[in-house]
């Protein structure tokens, strides 16, 4: 399964939003987000949210002409919008979650017809607000592919970026989502585990979810070990039966440099 890794892409969340109405890029707001961990120049939102426009299925057509393998496509959630922007138009974050997944579900219909196989749902936040993720996050997502059959789902979930004083989301948050995971319609579960080691029994906790799980740490130049990643499918394996697993990177590899020296 590949992926064209956005490399056109500015940021993968703010990329999707410039495809959405509502949305002010040229009055920027300073706002704290990540509960406190990081504070930027956000977008506004300004007005109705609302699809402006499909364009993702260009991007994967793109990237279909060049390989004849699976492609996965990858799309921002709800609360990882809503935690990246500046709110100044909804009254409430559930409001503007569900107009955002209805913006998304657009999205997602387009690349389905155009024959896009694997749609991922980047969502950290839920990693991070679990109070938020029950009272509306869930069923956000659940939303953006509500009536969608015959593709494969993954939601993608994280701690946080690989930056040097970045303050991580609590560990504990896995087991406090692992449960509602457990049971939403989602097929594929993708969580760090190299960067930020994640015990492989925790695993466990997500029922018969495919997981795939990160074995590249996209925080640092260093390019790892062919041995140290056997080593760690090893490991998984003894809690995730073969069928269940695949293996991909922690995260987005924003952070990589383009040149990279081969491994030893």
């Amino acid at each position: 399964v590949v992926s064209d890794e956005e490399q056109r892409c500015d940021n993968y969340v703010y990329y999707f939003c410039r495809g959405l109405d509502g949305f002010d890029f040229d009055n920027r707001a300073v706002v704290d987000k990540r509960s406190g961990a990081w504070s930027w120049n956000a977008p506004r939102i300004t007005g109705s949210v609302a699809s402006a426009g499909v364009f993702l299925v260009d991007d994967f057509r793109f990237t279909q002409n060049l390989t004849d393998r699976q492609i996965k496509v990858t799309i921002p959630g709800p609360m990882t919008i809503i935690d990246s922007v500046k709110n100044e138009y909804y009254r409430d974050e559930s409001s503007l979650a569900m107009d955002l997944a209805a913006a998304i579900l657009k999205g997602v219909r387009a690349l389905v017809e155009a024959g896009c196989q694997i749609i991922q749902f980047d969502e950290p936040a839920l990693a991070r607000y679990p109070k938020k993720m029950i009272a509306y996050g869930i069923r956000a997502l659940e939303a953006c592919f509500d009536g969608i059959v015959g593709v494969t789902t993954a939601v993608h979930i994280c701690r946080g970026a690989p930056v040097e004083g970045y303050a991580k989301a609590n560990i504990d948050n896995y087991t406090r989502i692992a449960p509602t995971l457990a049971i939403f319609k989602i097929d594929q579960v993708s969580i760090e585990g190299s960067g930020q080691p994640t015990e492989p029994q925790f695993m466990e906790a997500f029922g018969d979810k495919t997981i795939i799980f990160g074995l590249i740490d996209i925080g640092k130049p260093e390019v790892e070990i062919v041995s140290g990643i056997e080593s760690q499918i090893r490991r998984i394996l003894e809690y995730v039966d073969p069928d269940r697993l695949a293996l991909g990177p922690d995260c987005g590899m924003i952070f990589l440099i383009l040149t990279r020296p081969k491994p030893n």
